[in-house]
């Protein structure tokens, strides 16, 4: 898990500060909207190493047939877990964090249902969205993924028509764009890799160019008086809104010059087509960007145990004074866990074979991409110990 994570974050910060360095540019050339899609690279990536990383294992296992000779004292349990304990601090510590995470969502999560509650329901607005009204809110907002509904201020009934329209079609836009969505996997992908602060700049700058890109498209349309009008509610609505994490936030202090500044230069329209091929190129980058880390992670080269349980010699073989071995052949899943044993060749038959099996299912293997199929090992039984110079694992009667 957090090679993974250590993986993923280096893939997601290259891109992040590609992103974060060019804005201006991006926004320049591209448009808010198309800027704003971009940031769709960070879940394709995570979405292609998850494809990755799964598909091998159950396509193309690697397929092992050389014999393995192990040398082992007798009555001792060999350990050498590569979890050492740094690495479970680390866990422990990315446990922490991705639980304070995600407790911060299930508490805006609560707050806002109570909120809504507590709302009273405005009527005759022109949104095809429940609009409801509440005195703790001072900006609009979209709340609700599945059951969408917008929230407004008490005074927003006060508004003149023209000013109305303009806010509910910028919430309204939050929602046929799916934002509410996009905003949870965002958060999401943060709180996976919380640990590293660039994400959190990206976080931020992701939320804003959705505004930015909500603002182009309702301003797209309006006249240089209807645009001033626009940008005095943005001024109004800016000075006590809170940024959320499961709702929009039209007010945004933050970059309201950024905002106001877009509406004096001439966006680029939205074309469903530059979207739909950027958000391929996008996906093939990402797969190319996957591809290329797993071709240079050689842990399949490299499988090998990190836990050895010995087996327990058979009490009539101890008293016959009887040697033996065992040639097992099995499966290593990429976890390093062993499965579907069989017992390929045993001698005496039948006899060291239920040690043998109870043993092999108890040994751990180091981690790995795809695993391993048609692993061989031979476990010797013998009562004396083995001449010089074999590598193999002895098993005593002791």
């Amino acid at each position: 898990m957090i090679l993974w994570l250590l993986q993923q974050t280096l893939l997601l910060s290259l891109v992040c500060s590609i992103l974060l360095l060019s804005h201006s540019r991006l926004q320049k050339y591209l448009g808010a909207h198309k800027t704003y899609a971009l940031w769709m690279l960070l879940p394709l990536i995570l979405l292609s190493s998850l494809l990755v990383n799964y598909l091998p294992t159950q396509l193309f296992p690697v397929q092992s047939e050389q014999i393995a000779y192990y040398s082992v004292k007798a009555g001792k349990v060999i350990s050498q877990s590569e979890s050492s304990w740094y690495s479970q601090i680390l866990i422990s510590a990315w446990l922490i964090g991705f639980s304070c995470m995600t407790f911060a969502l299930f508490l805006q999560s609560a707050y806002l249902r109570t909120l809504l509650q507590t709302a009273i329901k405005v009527k005759g607005l022109a949104s095809y969205l429940p609009t409801y009204s509440h005195p703790k809110v001072h900006s609009p907002m979209l709340i609700g993924i599945i059951s969408p509904k917008i929230i407004l201020p008490t005074d927003f009934v006060s508004l003149s028509p023209l000013k109305q329209r303009a806010i509910i079609a910028h919430e309204q836009y939050h929602h046929k764009r799916l934002d509410l969505f996009c905003n949870l996997l965002a958060y999401g992908i943060l709180a996976a890799f919380w640990f590293n602060p660039l994400f959190w700049l990206a976080y931020k700058r992701f939320r804003n160019d959705q505004e930015l890109a909500c603002d182009a498209k309702v301003t797209a349309t309006l006249d240089t008086a209807e645009k001033i009008v626009y940008s005095k509610m943005l001024l109004t609505y800016s000075q006590q809104a809170n940024h959320g994490l499961l709702h929009t936030h039209y007010g945004n202090k933050h970059i309201l010059k950024e905002r106001i500044m877009q509406m004096k230069t001439h966006q680029k329209g939205q074309s469903g087509l530059a979207v739909i091929g950027l958000t391929v190129a996008l996906g093939l980058s990402s797969l190319l960007l996957n591809q290329q880390v797993l071709a240079g992670d050689d842990k399949n080269q490299d499988i090998h145990p990190v836990i050895r349980i010995e087996p327990t010699y058979p009490a009539a073989a101890v008293e016959a004074n009887q040697n033996g071995f065992v040639v097992m052949k099995f499966d290593i899943t990429p976890a390093g866990e062993v499965n579907n044993i069989k017992v390929i060749k045993s001698s005496p038959t039948a006899v060291f074979d239920a040690s043998a099996i109870k043993a092999l299912k108890q040994w751990r293997y180091s981690e790995s991409k795809m695993g391993a199929k048609g692993s061989l090992v031979q476990l010797d039984f013998v009562v004396e110990a083995p001449a010089n110079g074999i590598e193999k694992i002895q098993v005593s009667s002791k």
